[in-house]
């Protein structure tokens, strides 16, 4: 007697990255130049602050910063992005003695989504 095997799906798994647009915002206009080194550092002063060292263990890459509109794009690991993304909506921090936040301005698992935003 044969046993009929049940239809399966094939299911695509999830993608390995997370695409954030991060922009630094603040209700006062900022009139210093915000570099890349100071995004890089604001982003992991967000997860030492909620986290602490385990946040700082977040693999995050940098990989677009735009200084003129104070917007970068980062990778996330996908298994990281609740970590990341929690560290960021919380987070709160001066830039010339003004008050700023992390805003996640949009989110994408494909990085070309993303670019022309």
């Amino acid at each position: 007697m044969s046993v009929a095997k049940p239809w399966y799906k094939n299911y695509k798994a999830i993608e390995d990255w997370q695409y954030l647009k991060i922009k630094i915002w603040s209700d006062e206009n900022l009139d210093v130049e915000v570099t890349e080194v100071s995004f890089r550092m604001s982003i992991q002063q967000a997860l030492e602050t909620i986290f602490g060292r385990i946040g700082v263990s977040c693999y995050i890459n940098v990989l677009d910063w735009n200084q003129y509109h104070n917007e970068g794009i980062i990778k996330v690991k996908q298994s990281e992005l609740t970590t990341v993304w929690s560290a960021f909506a919380t987070h709160q921090f001066s830039i010339d003695s003004k008050a700023c936040v992390l805003d996640i301005v949009s989110s994408s698992a494909h990085l070309i989504s993303l670019v022309n935003q």
